[in-house]
């Protein structure tokens, strides 16, 4: 064989050999997985007015929003109820509104589902344009407290549809946007 050839077919070898060797350091890079815990006890002001904050900076960061948080809860330990995260999510979509790039298209709902002790007038187009899950906690039941996974499962919706109607698609790729 010419020594050209052997000398490629080598350093071929031996970067593949090199390129598969685990070193001690690869654990310091590796993630580590954090392990959420949930609780059935309900969620507070305290830790709501802190989930809000968190999703405001997001917020404020992602879609260059101006102004304070606009979610007040008290400093206490009492469970935050049904009506006061809805209150709190008017007013996140309020002031997120102005940012939207397409108008909410409708969810069709049983409004006979819908918990007596929620004022329609003022939460139904939360529901009706996404915000809201239409069989969710916030709908549903009662007015009354929420878990731990209820609250973040209703926040996380709120947020991925603020995301949602704030970004437009690109009208090379999406064939509702494409011209004729």
């Amino acid at each position: 064989m010419k020594p050209t050839l052997l000398f490629t077919i080598a350093l071929l070898t031996t970067s593949i050999a090199f390129g598969q060797g685990h070193g001690a350091d690869d654990e310091h890079h590796r993630l580590q997985t954090k392990v959420v815990k949930t609780s059935s006890a309900p969620v507070t002001h305290v830790e709501a007015q802190a989930v809000f904050a968190k999703a405001w900076k997001a917020l404020g960061t992602s879609l260059k929003l101006k102004g304070v948080n606009p979610v007040k809860f008290p400093a206490d330990s009492k469970p935050v109820t049904k009506n006061e995260v809805l209150v709190a999510f008017n007013s996140f979509v309020a002031l997120t509104r102005p940012t939207f790039k397409r108008s909410a298209s409708k969810v069709s709902f049983v409004r006979t589902r819908v918990r007596k002790d929620m004022d329609l007038k003022t939460f139904g187009k939360l529901i009706e344009d996404g915000f809201v899950m239409p069989v969710g906690p916030l709908a549903v039941g009662k007015n009354g407290s929420l878990t731990t996974y209820e609250f973040g499962d209703a926040v996380g919706v709120m947020l991925i549809r603020i995301a949602d109607l704030a970004h437009l698609p690109s009208r090379k790729f999406t064939p509702a946007l494409m011209p004729p």
